[in-house]
């Protein structure tokens, strides 16, 4: 996505919170400040301030600005074109251009994967494997899981809410007490897919967990995905 259009996508931009970071010169360093308005290329920001005064800002010098929005944050180049006064307020004026660079806000990354577990829930009995239902982890983070059943066995999760997972990585086998958060049936691929929560994850596997996720994220990234 272009700089030039992104608040004509995404409007609501304009008063949020705003990083500028100048990366060279006497000036160097981070300020906060705040979108006050914009139009296409032409961004006013409110003046940051240094030492209780506004900071020196030159035309032509280049900046780096994140802007927070409540799903994701966005990474985009400027340039300094002055400042303006309107009424006591002073603000700074940028030229924003090139691509945005957007990430989002997540608490935690979530990678892909393709994990043998076992899931059984709590305060139940089922019938087979002695209460423990065979599955897949088809991605996971350090805050739960997506696994994947064979068949359409949702309704028997109606009346469920905490579960057991058992857990393989790095040859150790944890168990893992889960809230269920969702579960649905996709029939295209005729499986029950839940998503689990971790209620608490122990200091060890969540080094370990760390290190595979990171792998992963690293993995996609050369890919180019």
């Amino acid at each position: 996505m272009e700089a030039t259009t992104l608040l004509n996508k995404d409007p609501q931009l304009i008063g949020s919170k705003v990083g500028i970071s100048i990366v060279a010169g006497l000036y160097k360093g981070e300020y906060p400040s705040r979108l006050e308005d914009g139009e296409g290329d032409v961004w006013k920001l409110s003046h940051p301030f240094l030492g209780g005064g506004l900071l020196p800002m030159f035309r032509g010098v280049e900046l780096k600005l994140s802007l927070s929005s409540d799903k994701s944050v966005y990474n985009v180049t400027g340039s300094v074109l002055g400042t303006v006064r309107e009424g006591a307020v002073v603000m700074l004026v940028v030229k924003v251009f090139g691509e945005v660079d957007k990430l989002q806000r997540r608490r935690f990354v979530r990678v892909p994967c393709m994990l043998n577990v076992e899931v059984a829930p709590l305060g139940f009995f089922l019938d087979s494997h002695h209460g423990w239902l065979d599955g897949i982890a088809k991605d996971v983070s350090l805050g739960g899981v997506r696994l994947a059943l064979k068949g359409n066995c949702s309704s028997s999760f109606r009346d469920m809410s905490r579960f057991i997972l058992k857990f393989p990585l790095d040859d150790v086998v944890s168990y893992l007490s889960c809230r269920l958060v969702v579960v649905r049936y996709i029939e295209e691929h005729d499986v029950t897919e839940l998503a689990l929560a971790f209620d608490f994850l122990p200091a060890i596997l969540e080094k370990s967990l760390g290190r595979f996720i990171r792998k992963k994220e690293l993995a996609s990234k050369g890919d180019g995905r």
